[in-house]
This record gives structure tokens, sequence and C-alpha cells, in this order.
């Protein structure tokens, strides 16, 4: 365990294999970790998903802390949206584009997902490396970064990258945008963030898990939000009762 996970551990035995809500949410609030991962160790160690005693943070697989969280979302995560996460929105397209990995997975046919597949089909997607934005990037996006709205020249260098059917489609993958950045060596900070969305992707994952919480929350403890006519008064919190 290294120095840094034993600082996380300060609190560890407060909540006896538990977390609170009201720490989740106290997390969420004063968000200060390096990486939205580094957020989901943190709470995962919480929440007794892993020991951060028995295994370092860096030795933690991104599927162990996906597959402790999945009991907290047993639901299906149905194929339309995964749609509208790679911006694929079309059905047709999106099957040409995962029809490999779902022959090898056998995945064929199915509508919906458990978090762990859908997990490993966006792990596809994104391709090696750190990921990124999640949706498909535009051509014309892509040369307006690389070169100033040169088509040709980018066109060109997709090509050299990924061969010319790497290039036919209008909507470029993240694992192609990558390859490419590769291919061409760039360095360009700036260019690459643009290209890729490091930084946009931490703040959606953030935004998506407080939404997750919520919702959760709102249904595990059967409460409903009600908020007066009044705004002087409080928003305040009904249970539901059966009848």
């Amino acid at each position: 365990m290294t120095e840094e996970d034993f600082k996380i551990d300060r609190f560890h035995e407060r909540f006896n294999g538990s977390v609170p809500w009201w720490f989740i949410a106290a997390c969420l609030i004063s968000y200060n970790f390096k990486s939205f991962r580094r957020f989901m160790i943190y709470i995962s160690h919480y929440s007794s998903i892993i020991d951060l005693w028995e295994t370092p943070s860096k030795e933690v697989k991104n599927e162990q802390i996906i597959a402790g969280f999945q009991p907290l979302f047993p639901e299906r995560i149905p194929k339309k949206i995964l749609y509208q996460i790679t911006g694929l929105h079309s059905r047709t397209t999106f099957n040409e584009r995962f029809s490999t990995y779902f022959i090898e997975n056998d995945l064929v046919g199915r509508r919906s997902f458990t978090l762990l597949e859908t997990y490993k089909i966006l792990e596809y997607w994104q391709g090696e490396g750190k990921w990124g934005r999640m949706q498909a990037a535009k051509k014309e996006m892509l040369a307006e970064v690389l070169h100033n709205k040169n088509y040709e020249r980018t066109a060109e260098e997709f090509k050299m990258a990924l061969g010319k059917e790497g290039y036919q489609p209008n909507l470029i993958s993240p694992k192609k945008i990558k390859k490419l950045i590769k291919h061409i060596d760039l360095t360009e900070e700036n260019q690459i963030e643009d290209l890729i969305g490091y930084q946009e992707l931490q703040t959606g994952l953030l935004w998506m898990f407080g939404i997750l919480m919520v919702h959760q929350f709102l249904k595990q403890t059967k409460q409903s939000i009600s908020i007066p006519k009044d705004p002087r008064k409080p928003i305040s919190f009904q249970s539901h009762t059966d009848t």
C-alpha cells in the first residue's frame, strides 16, 4: 500500500463496509481528485469493493471497479443509449462499427447490456491509452484542428495511418484518432485535447456519476422531491407509502 493510498484510508473504519450517501455527495461537491478513476477507487475502497491495504491503487483494474458497482445498477443498459454516447445515432452505422466486437463476444442481436459489458464495449471504442471524448468526431472538425481546414492534407495523413478504408466514414472513432496522433507524432497539447477531449470526458463522467447517484438514492429510499409553489418554503422529500 502506497503512502497516497494510506492517506485515503484514514477514515475507512468509520463506515463498517458501507458508505453513506452523504459521504458520496460530499466527495462530489468537494471534488479534488487527480482523475475520475482515482475518485472511483476512493469510493470503491470505502464501499469495501476493493481493499487498498491488499491491492495498491495502481494495480486496481477498471473491471474490478465496474463489477463492484454493478449491483447498484442492476438494470441493463439499452443499446439505444450507446447510440447517443458514441454519436452513432443510426442503428445500421452502430452495428457496422461494432460488428467485429459483437461477433467475437457473442453479443450479436442483444438489445441491452450489463454495466460491465457496456464498459467493455466502450473500451473497444476508445482503443488503447487514456479515454477521451466518447462521441465520434466529424472529418470537418479534425481538419480544422490539425491543418486549418485543409481537408486534403488531413485525409492523406489518415489514409497513411489507417488505410483508405479507415478514413471512409464521416464519423471517426476515438480509437482511430489516437492512431493518427501516434502516426504523425503530434505533441501539441492543445491540439491533442481538442482532438481527443480528455478533460471533457473527466467532467462528463463526474456529472454522469452524480446524476446516477441522485437517481439511485431517490429510487432506493422511495422518495420524491416536493417543490413548493412559494419559493420561500424549503424543498421537501416525501416518502411514498404503499396503500
